[in-house]
């Protein structure tokens, strides 16, 4: 016989099958009916819907991150370092959306744990690590691409300070992880020894933070300021510059000979432009803090003992923080132009677009045919990569010298499109493109535009 208190203190004798039907019960989060009065549970409705978000989110996320490691990996060109800052990112969103949401539904979904302590342990850790990795990379990225913009002529200290940028992304998220692995256990919360009934709960052992060097709330400060408030700054920061550098070169390459229609067209182009690139900008940052705020105040909050911990609430919060592991992939892949590119192609490839094969097309239907071709001289071993359009009627070709950035410019309406070197990190392969703006060509290897 076991004995259990119900709410009103009272003891009532069940036997054995009873008590291990009413702590199955009790296992469950998502109830209509709770087990035990004032017990907190929520309805199954509500489980429902919640685990269909993550579903959403393991589904897209997976796929967009996959897609974008693949798109990357495919093409040698480009296998360059600033891409596997993107690679890094994708990797950890992958991981968010297959290893940690999942995980995370499931103990929402269960109360209790049934598994053994070294899991316990396992899971615990790699969801703030896969967080810590994704944020992180975020970071790199906004950094690494102000190196490049604010100090396009260093390349060699770029590529060492990329390198060190790359390695300090899995140290401290494997840093900031290990006090997680070490205060989490498999601690026992009920025993009926001639029931063969024990039950366990995976959490976080006070005992354990006790002994730690630094205090529970000390831990969960730091890292809402490492993980949160820093790569905000660091963004604001490196975005700031990057939006400043880019207008000053707007503003200078407004400065053309063109005059009447043909100069007011380019003012209006270039400030278009700057708007587009400054909002892309600011959305970068705002999609990271909105994303991760609620998830940083709930943990506060809890840590302060401001509230008691909801699974709803804890569910919400981190669903916010996993939609951003789900929007990353656009807003840092196929936001730039060379991913649109290959993207392309490998939609070509399953035939999900049907190709004209000819370089004459109509004007009600018609594709951009690109071919490759590489261009350098006698003195200068260097080949770059240059894209030519062929467009119905009016049409624009501009082909790039990779000394003097000269261009022949033919017949052009303002619905042409200009091709301009892919990048001056590529090798030659084919490629398809849509839409590359001139502003991208810049002195010495310069990559101004990182966005289109």
């Amino acid at each position: 016989m076991v004995t259990i208190a119900n709410s009103n203190d009272s003891q009532s004798d069940i036997s054995c099958a009873q008590a291990i039907e009413v702590f199955e019960k009790l296992n469950y989060y998502f109830v209509d009916e709770p087990v035990i009065a004032n017990h907190k549970r929520a309805p199954v409705w509500l489980g429902i819907l919640i685990a269909f978000a993550y579903s959403m989110v393991i589904i897209f996320g997976a796929f967009g991150n996959v897609l974008t490691i693949f798109i990357v990996l495919r093409n040698k060109s480009m296998r360059t370092v600033q891409n596997f800052f993107i690679i890094n990112l994708a990797l950890g969103d992958f991981m968010i959306c297959t290893i940690t949401a999942p995980i995370t539904f499931f103990n929402i979904s269960f109360t209790f744990w049934k598994y053994g302590n070294a899991l316990c342990k396992f899971v615990s850790s790699i969801g703030g690590f896969n967080i810590f990795l994704s944020t992180f990379s975020i970071t790199a990225i906004a950094l690494d691409r102000y190196f490049l913009v604010i100090f396009p002529t260093q390349q060699q200290r770029q590529k060492f300070f990329s390198i060190v940028l790359f390695a300090l992304i899995w140290i401290i998220s494997l840093l900031l992880s290990i006090p997680i692995v070490i205060v989490s256990s498999s601690t026992m919360f009920y025993e009926v020894e001639y029931c063969n009934l024990t039950l366990y709960l995976c959490n976080e052992n006070e005992l354990a933070w006790e002994k730690m060097p630094f205090s529970k709330l000390s831990y969960t400060i730091s890292i809402i300021v490492i993980h949160y408030a820093f790569p905000i700054v660091s963004m604001v920061f490196a975005y700031t510059k990057i939006a400043s550098r880019m207008h000053e070169r707007f503003v200078h390459r407004n400065n053309t000979k063109l005059i009447g229609e043909d100069a007011n067209n380019r003012r209006k182009h270039v400030a278009e432009r700057q708007r587009r690139t400054n909002f892309l900008l600011a959305s970068l940052v705002l999609l990271f803090a909105v994303a991760w705020l609620p998830f940083n105040i709930f943990h506060m909050l809890l840590s302060l003992k401001v509230i008691t911990y909801s699974g709803t609430l804890f569910a919400l919060c981190h669903l916010m923080g996993m939609m951003s592991a789900c929007l990353n992939p656009v807003c840092y892949a196929f936001f730039n132009q060379n991913f649109r590119n290959e993207l392309f192609i490998i939609l070509h490839k399953l035939k999900l677009r049907k190709i004209s094969n000819v370089n004459v097309v109509n004007k009600n239907d018609y594709s951009a045919t690109v071919k490759r071709s590489t261009i350098g001289n006698t003195n200068n071993l260097h080949h770059k990569s240059v894209s030519t359009v062929i467009m119905p009627d009016n049409s624009l070709k501009i082909s790039v010298d990779n000394k003097s950035k000269n261009r022949s410019i033919s017949e052009c309406t303002p619905d042409t499109i200009p091709m301009v070197p892919i990048s001056s990190h590529q090798s030659t392969t084919e490629v398809t493109t849509s839409l590359v703006e001139d502003e991208k060509i810049v002195g010495e290897g310069e990559i101004e535009v990182l966005f289109e």
